[in-house]
């Protein structure tokens, strides 16, 4: 796929968009996460502002009630309840009338108190203004602090209200004393007023309760037309939900909205999605784009170079101005010169081709006429010598292998088979068993599967000959040349090797350095098959020389089991 991806330009373009996509929509995720984390924080915030001011305006309202009750008491004898000889006086329509006065500046100035009831420390009633009330069983007992709950307090009325008891206290001898307690019994509304105020054009909703009535009061109509309770939003992670409790069970729960309550929110939404879709398209109109005028045009390009090979008359013919015109134009240019020069170079090849033809011809005449003379002349020499001591018949018969010889050296191609080759040496085996009279011999041994496969004519016979005078003759002892020809593997290996008199280290290093550099010899024999081996095998040969003095010499000669045209 890698692979694919690095030869396709479109593919790699197609690559970056996507990658482009991915960082769009990752950044696209994160800010939808931070914009969620800001609005859920700015709601938390929101939320405890809330619930700070509502418990600010029920805190104020108490205080208010705290200051009408302490200036009440401040100013009216309270003392009388403590006095046992004053509950008489206490009792009836003349304590009544005592208290209206200032029940009626109390009223004036917190509207919402519409009864109040007063007890001594027995918690018997002692005077009642305002409307008909009453106190629970389980909330008529004396309070020696400040407290405020919820309830139905009034008569004939299955609303809620709220009551404040503040306690009475008297001083005797020095010491605070408890005497009574007194109950403002107050309506909800200015209440419900003042947290509706708090709340505002907020989305969030309020909530009273306490430990008789689970939801005394539900201010907003945040979820009115949702069918959600208070309850079934605790948990819910679209809102905000905080609860504390203010005052004697009295629990303030308040609500915020999350998405409602962030202004934008929506429509940064729309904005992004809309942004993210117009992205979309634009990298689709690129990659077609991209497509059918860049990758199209390539590829017709790429075909066509690869077309041109086999049709090398062909040309692009692009009718385009742009970068991808001017290289279509500049290619076709290019074939029109390259045509041009393919025509000279083949022409210049065919010349080059035949000198180097004429020339390799030449050089193996040159070689084959170096041999012919060189064995004509030793092979004289042994006739003149035999001829000189013995004047036998034997000279025929070694004139009839020498006729025989020079017939092969001059006859046919330069390619033969290896049973040429030994058929040759034999004749010249004959002739070297004349003149040495028996004391030098040769032994030829090829196997069958070699007989038949292509040799250089006079390939073997140089060999024989350099052992024969280079290592034998200057020997008093009989030797043996030994010429062995077999496969190893798929190739073919010679080995010619002699018992003669051998060579030392310099004469040796000094052969080797021929066989490298075979044209800067004087050497005739050796220097010639080297010569003829890279003309005919080029560099696909190889020949090793060992020798020790005093025991002989050994050359092997590996070659392939065909020749080089």
């Amino acid at each position: 796929m890698i692979k694919r991806i690095r030869e396709s330009l479109l593919l790699q373009l197609l690559c970056i968009i996507l990658i482009i996509l991915l960082l769009f929509t990752g950044s696209l995720f994160v800010s939808q996460r931070y914009i969620g984390d800001i609005s859920r924080a700015n709601s938390e915030s929101l939320c405890g502002y809330l619930m700070d001011q509502i418990e600010d305006s029920l805190s104020f309202h108490k205080d208010s009630l705290r200051y009408q009750a302490s200036y009440f008491f401040r100013y009216w004898g309270a003392d009388e309840l403590g006095d046992p000889d004053s509950q008489d006086s206490l009792s009836g329509q003349s304590l009544e009338s005592q208290l209206q006065p200032f029940y009626s500046q109390i009223t004036s100035q917190s509207r919402d108190v519409v009864a109040m009831m007063i007890f001594d420390k027995d918690m018997n009633e002692v005077a009642h203004i305002g409307r008909d009330a009453s106190l629970p069983v389980n909330r008529r007992y004396l309070r020696e602090d400040e407290d405020f709950d919820a309830g139905q307090y009034l008569s004939n009325d299955y609303d809620y209200s709220y009551a404040y008891y503040y306690p009475i206290f008297a001083t005797y001898e020095g010491k605070a004393v408890q005497i009574g307690m007194c109950v403002f019994i107050m309506e909800h509304w200015i209440i419900d007023g003042n947290i509706r105020s708090v709340l505002g054009d907020h989305a969030a909703a309020a909530m009273l309760s306490d430990s008789n009535t689970p939801m005394l009061a539900i201010y907003s109509g945040l979820w009115s037309n949702k069918g959600i309770t208070m309850e079934e939003i605790r948990n819910n992670p679209g809102y905000i939900y905080q609860e504390s409790e203010w005052d004697n069970g009295i629990k303030v729960a308040v609500v915020v909205s999350i998405s409602d309550n962030i202004e934008g929110v929506g429509r940064i939404r729309v904005m992004t999605a809309l942004g993210y879709t117009v992205t979309i398209i634009l990298s689709m109109m690129l990659l077609g784009f991209s497509y059918f005028n860049m990758a199209k045009p390539i590829n017709r390009i790429t075909e066509f170079i690869n077309r041109a090979i086999r049709h090398p008359d062909d040309r692009l013919n692009m009718k385009r101005v742009d970068d991808i015109g001017v290289v279509a134009s500049s290619l076709d240019k290019m074939l029109d010169e390259n045509q041009k020069m393919i025509e000279e170079l083949k022409a210049g090849k065919i010349t080059l081709y035949e000198t180097r033809l004429a020339r390799q011809k030449m050089e193996i005449l040159a070689y084959r006429n170096q041999i012919n003379p060189h064995f004509l002349y030793n092979t004289l020499s042994c006739m003149r010598d035999m001829a000189l001591i013995h004047d036998e018949d034997d000279i025929a018969d070694m004139a009839m292998a020498l006729s025989d010889i020079f017939r092969y050296a001059v006859k046919g191609s330069n390619i033969v088979t290896f049973r040429d080759e030994v058929q040759y040496m034999e004749k010249y085996a004959s002739i070297i068993n004349y003149r040495f009279g028996g004391k030098i011999t040769i032994v030829t041994d090829i196997s069958d599967e070699v007989l038949d496969k292509p040799a250089i004519r006079f390939l073997l016979q140089p060999l024989v000959e350099n052992s024969v005078f280079h290592g034998l003759e200057e020997s008093l002892d009989p030797g043996t040349v030994s010429t062995k020809v077999s496969m190893s593997g798929d190739r073919i290996e010679i080995v010619v090797e002699d018992n003669g008199v051998g060579m030392d280290e310099d004469t040796l290093e000094a052969v080797r350095e021929m066989i490298d550099n075979p044209g800067d010899s004087a050497s005739i024999g050796l220097s010639n098959i080297v010569q003829r081996l890279r003309l005919f095998y080029d560099d696909d040969y190889q020949i090793t020389v060992d020798s020790e003095e005093g025991k002989g010499t050994r050359i092997v000669i590996s070659l392939p089991d065909h020749i080089r045209k």
